[in-house]
């Protein structure tokens, strides 16, 4: 008899075998068959569970502070340096406002500072927001637990963590005093008020984090129109890579500018 036949002859008797073995006690059978399903179903649940519970704590963590894009200067995320700015950033966030208007977009400009209350002084952060804006792409300006968030582009007024206010010793209404170096190495330096103080459950984040606005910071760091990034978001975190796209198709012919989506 050939090898084949044989093992034909073979697996259909144990294939009878084995179905006649199953159905010999019908209860165990359905009892194994509905386990197996329920398994797989509640297996399927908590996948699509998880990975939806994944997108949900990285757009809470990005809404904080950083957004899901940024428009800055080629280079600028590796080396964080003054000079490498976005020109008439201003401007080009109105535009991409208009384009793109399901978006919240939010320029900023960040120094590196001393900043110093009458008892302190420590080295912290300080962002140039758009007060009207920032609170469509950070959560930080709803997260104020004493006081108010900035209102004036001009204002000499500055918002500050609670930890960077136990710190300095200093509470809403006291002035503080920065200094820094502006985008053309000069001497920067000004008086704000503490307007704000801000409570984002990040002891990192309220211990290095200050914001005041733009117009003011641009001012005062010598940085005429321009600032370092644009930061955007949207609702819904799978369409950042479509939005990279756009955005790298509109501004790529813009000399030195790139589009970073949240994950470079």
């Amino acid at each position: 008899m050939p090898a084949r036949h044989q093992n034909g002859t073979a697996f259909g008797l144990s294939f009878r075998l084995a179905w006649r073995n199953i159905w010999r006690q019908k209860r165990r059978t359905w009892l194994t068959a509905l386990a197996m399903i329920f398994s797989n179903i509640l297996l399927v649940f908590m996948i699509s569970l998880q990975f939806g519970s994944y997108d949900m704590m990285i757009n809470n963590t990005l809404t904080m502070f950083t957004g899901q894009l940024q428009l800055q200067r080629e280079g600028y995320l590796e080396n964080q340096k003054m000079r490498d700015v976005v020109d008439d950033i201003g401007t080009l966030a109105s535009d991409i406002r208009k384009q793109f208007p399901a978006a919240n977009v939010a320029a900023r400009a960040n120094a590196f500072v001393l900043v110093s209350s009458e008892d302190r002084s420590f080295g912290t952060q300080v962002v140039g927001v758009e007060p009207a804006h920032e609170p469509t792409v950070s959560t930080i300006p709803g997260l104020l637990s004493e006081g108010r968030y900035l209102k004036d582009m001009d204002a000499a007024e500055i918002v500050i963590g609670s930890v960077m206010a136990r710190n300095l010793k200093v509470k809403v209404g006291d002035e503080l005093t920065f200094v820094g170096s502006g985008k053309d190495g000069s001497f920067a330096a000004g008086v704000v008020i503490v307007v704000g103080i801000f409570n984002s459950g990040s002891q990192d984040l309220d211990r290095s984090l200050a914001e005041m606005p733009l117009a003011y910071f641009q001012a005062a760091f010598e940085m005429g129109d321009s600032g370092h990034m644009i930061v955007i978001s949207q609702d819904e975190l799978s369409a950042v890579t479509r939005m990279v796209e756009s955005l790298g198709a509109v501004y790529a012919t813009r000399k030195g500018l790139v589009v970073l989506d949240w994950e470079t």
